[in-house]
Protein backbone atom coordinates (compact mmCIF):
# COMPACT_ATOMS: atom_id res chain seq x y z
CA UNK A 1 0.00 0.00 0.00
CA UNK A 2 1.28 3.49 -0.91
CA UNK A 3 2.02 5.78 1.99
CA UNK A 4 0.94 8.85 0.01
CA UNK A 5 -2.01 10.14 -1.99
CA UNK A 6 -2.05 12.28 -5.12
CA UNK A 7 -4.88 14.74 -5.62
CA UNK A 8 -5.63 17.79 -7.70
CA UNK A 9 -4.59 20.83 -5.69
CA UNK A 10 -7.08 23.52 -4.76
CA UNK A 11 -6.41 27.21 -4.31
CA UNK A 12 -6.12 26.86 -0.52
CA UNK A 13 -3.13 24.53 -1.05
CA UNK A 14 -1.08 27.12 -2.96
CA UNK A 15 0.77 28.73 -0.01
CA UNK A 16 1.91 25.29 1.18
CA UNK A 17 2.85 24.20 -2.34
CA UNK A 18 4.90 27.39 -2.76
CA UNK A 19 6.68 26.64 0.53
CA UNK A 20 7.45 23.06 -0.59
CA UNK A 21 8.71 24.39 -3.94
CA UNK A 22 11.04 26.87 -2.27
CA UNK A 23 12.43 24.26 0.13
CA UNK A 24 13.06 21.83 -2.74
CA UNK A 25 14.72 24.40 -5.01
CA UNK A 26 16.80 25.81 -2.15
CA UNK A 27 18.51 22.40 -2.06
CA UNK A 28 19.30 22.74 -5.78
CA UNK A 29 20.75 26.22 -5.26
CA UNK A 30 22.94 24.92 -2.44
CA UNK A 31 24.02 21.79 -4.35
CA UNK A 32 25.21 23.75 -7.37
CA UNK A 33 26.32 26.88 -5.48
CA UNK A 34 23.93 29.14 -7.39
CA UNK A 35 22.82 32.64 -6.48
CA UNK A 36 19.15 31.84 -7.11
CA UNK A 37 16.63 30.23 -9.45
CA UNK A 38 13.28 31.54 -10.77
CA UNK A 39 11.46 28.87 -8.73
CA UNK A 40 12.81 30.42 -5.51
CA UNK A 41 11.62 33.87 -6.50
CA UNK A 42 8.08 32.91 -7.49
CA UNK A 43 5.35 34.78 -5.63
CA UNK A 44 2.02 33.45 -4.43
CA UNK A 45 0.35 35.75 -6.96
CA UNK A 46 2.37 34.18 -9.79
CA UNK A 47 1.59 30.67 -8.54
CA UNK A 48 -2.10 31.57 -8.47
CA UNK A 49 -1.84 32.53 -12.15
CA UNK A 50 -0.17 29.15 -12.87
CA UNK A 51 -3.04 27.48 -11.01
CA UNK A 52 -5.63 29.24 -13.17
CA UNK A 53 -3.98 28.29 -16.49
CA UNK A 54 -3.38 24.60 -15.89
CA UNK A 55 -3.38 21.76 -13.40
CA UNK A 56 -1.43 21.38 -10.18
CA UNK A 57 -1.26 18.03 -8.45
CA UNK A 58 -0.23 17.64 -4.84
CA UNK A 59 1.05 14.62 -2.98
CA UNK A 60 0.23 14.26 0.69
CA UNK A 61 1.29 11.98 3.48
CA UNK A 62 -1.55 12.18 5.92
CA UNK A 63 -2.56 15.84 5.87
CA UNK A 64 0.92 17.10 4.97
CA UNK A 65 1.70 18.20 1.42
CA UNK A 66 5.18 16.90 0.58
CA UNK A 67 5.33 17.47 -3.18
CA UNK A 68 3.64 18.76 -6.29
CA UNK A 69 3.84 19.08 -10.04
CA UNK A 70 2.08 21.39 -12.47
CA UNK A 71 1.19 21.17 -16.12
CA UNK A 72 -0.62 23.12 -18.77
CA UNK A 73 -1.72 22.28 -22.29
CA UNK A 74 -0.64 24.37 -25.27
CA UNK A 75 -1.89 23.07 -28.61
CA UNK A 76 -0.89 19.39 -28.67
CA UNK A 77 1.78 19.66 -25.94
CA UNK A 78 1.54 19.16 -22.20
CA UNK A 79 4.16 21.36 -20.52
CA UNK A 80 5.21 19.85 -17.20
CA UNK A 81 6.80 22.20 -14.68
CA UNK A 82 8.17 22.36 -11.17
CA UNK A 83 8.11 18.76 -10.06
CA UNK A 84 9.05 19.15 -6.39
CA UNK A 85 9.32 16.83 -3.41
CA UNK A 86 10.53 17.93 0.01
CA UNK A 87 14.14 16.74 0.41
CA UNK A 88 13.32 14.53 3.39
CA UNK A 89 10.69 12.66 1.30
CA UNK A 90 12.77 12.09 -1.83
CA UNK A 91 13.74 8.62 -3.09
CA UNK A 92 10.38 7.10 -2.11
CA UNK A 93 8.81 7.02 -5.58
CA UNK A 94 6.83 10.22 -5.03
CA UNK A 95 8.31 12.11 -8.00
CA UNK A 96 7.76 9.16 -10.32
CA UNK A 97 4.18 8.78 -9.10
CA UNK A 98 3.50 12.49 -9.67
CA UNK A 99 4.91 12.28 -13.20
CA UNK A 100 2.83 9.19 -13.99
CA UNK A 101 -0.31 10.87 -12.69
CA UNK A 102 0.19 14.17 -14.56
CA UNK A 103 0.87 12.23 -17.77
CA UNK A 104 -2.16 10.00 -17.26
CA UNK A 105 -4.41 13.03 -16.79
CA UNK A 106 -3.27 14.47 -20.14
CA UNK A 107 -2.77 11.35 -22.30
CA UNK A 108 -5.96 11.59 -24.37
CA UNK A 109 -5.71 15.32 -25.10
CA UNK A 110 -2.09 15.81 -26.21
CA UNK A 111 0.55 14.30 -28.52
CA UNK A 112 3.71 15.09 -26.53
CA UNK A 113 5.02 16.09 -23.13
CA UNK A 114 7.71 18.69 -22.60
CA UNK A 115 9.73 19.74 -19.56
CA UNK A 116 13.08 21.24 -18.67
CA UNK A 117 15.72 20.79 -15.98
CA UNK A 118 19.18 22.09 -15.21
CA UNK A 119 21.98 20.85 -17.45
CA UNK A 120 24.27 20.12 -14.48
CA UNK A 121 21.71 18.08 -12.58
CA UNK A 122 22.66 14.57 -13.68
CA UNK A 123 20.22 13.05 -11.17
CA UNK A 124 17.25 14.84 -12.74
CA UNK A 125 18.47 14.13 -16.28
CA UNK A 126 18.73 10.43 -15.43
CA UNK A 127 15.30 10.45 -13.73
CA UNK A 128 13.56 11.96 -16.77
CA UNK A 129 15.51 9.72 -19.15
CA UNK A 130 14.25 6.69 -17.20
CA UNK A 131 10.70 8.01 -17.71
CA UNK A 132 11.23 8.12 -21.49
CA UNK A 133 12.11 11.81 -21.96
CA UNK A 134 14.77 12.75 -24.49
CA UNK A 135 16.76 15.97 -24.71
CA UNK A 136 16.06 18.14 -27.76
CA UNK A 137 17.53 21.58 -26.97
CA UNK A 138 19.36 23.65 -24.37
CA UNK A 139 18.73 27.25 -23.36
CA UNK A 140 21.01 29.43 -21.27
CA UNK A 141 19.20 31.23 -18.42
CA UNK A 142 22.30 33.10 -17.21
CA UNK A 143 26.03 32.53 -16.63
CA UNK A 144 25.25 29.92 -13.95
CA UNK A 145 22.28 28.01 -15.34
CA UNK A 146 21.54 26.27 -18.64
CA UNK A 147 18.29 24.39 -19.06
CA UNK A 148 17.93 21.12 -20.95
CA UNK A 149 14.54 20.78 -22.62
CA UNK A 150 13.24 17.23 -22.87
CA UNK A 151 10.24 15.71 -24.63
CA UNK A 152 8.32 12.49 -24.84
CA UNK A 153 5.76 11.50 -27.47
CA UNK A 154 2.47 9.94 -26.50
Amino acid sequence: MKEFTILKANEDDLPTILDVQKKAFLEVVKKFNLKSLPALEQSLESLTIDFSKGMILKVAIGNTIVGSVRAYKNNDTCHIERLVVLPEYQNRGIGKALMNEIETRHTNIIRRYELFTGSRDSRNLHFYDQLGYKSYKTEKLNDEVTFVFMEKSV
